[in-house]
């Protein structure tokens, strides 16, 4: 899990929870003598002790928490880190349609033991994309939220329907997102 990721979700956890709850997250998930870094990838273990402890604290299921952390992540993602990687003319379909090339594919080439999820998008009407995720995290929850954050970043409503689930025992994720008349 790239570095930047893990500090993304310390100040999620501490909007979300409260100043000094990722300290106490670190500490319950048997992590407090970690520290992470931007540029230091963190393991997916370490993610999900995170993530899971958030849930049993919040009394959310883990789903929630990952779609809400993507949802989070978002405008961070778009408008900073990777915003210099999206064409100034596209819509939000036009964003989910080229993550794989325009994004994920800079981000396997900067860092080589970064393992973003692979997508496949077909454009299946002017305003749907289906989304194929595969990745072995199974962080399906993360691109949906993801997907939800940016459609506010574009200033967009969209519905998503996941017809396929990988935890659900599907071999991929399949998620069409549906962009609703403002």
């Amino acid at each position: 899990m790239q570095g930047i990721m893990f500090i993304e979700l310390s100040r999620f956890i501490d909007g979300r929870l409260g100043s000094g709850a990722w300290e106490s997250a670190l500490t319950a998930a048997g992590l407090s003598d970690r520290a992470y870094s931007p540029r230091s990838p963190g393991s997916d273990e370490d993610f999900v002790a995170i993530v899971s402890g958030v849930a049993r604290t919040s009394g959310q299921p883990v789903e929630t928490i990952l779609e809400e952390f993507g949802e989070f992540v978002a405008p961070d993602l778009l408008g900073g880190l990777y915003g210099l990687l999206l064409d100034d003319g596209w819509d939000l379909l036009d964003f989910l349609e080229h993550t794989e090339g325009a994004i994920h594919t800079v981000v396997r080439a900067r860092d080589p033991a970064a393992a973003p999820p692979r997508l496949r998008t077909v454009r299946s009407g002017p305003d749907e994309v289906v989304i194929f995720y595969d990745s072995p995290r199974r962080m399906c929850s993360v691109a949906k939220g993801i997907v939800r954050g940016a459609a506010s970043h574009f200033g967009e409503r969209v519905e998503l329907i996941e017809s396929r689930c990988m935890l659900a025992g599907a071999a991929r994720c399949e998620i069409t997102v549906r962009r609703s008349p403002s």
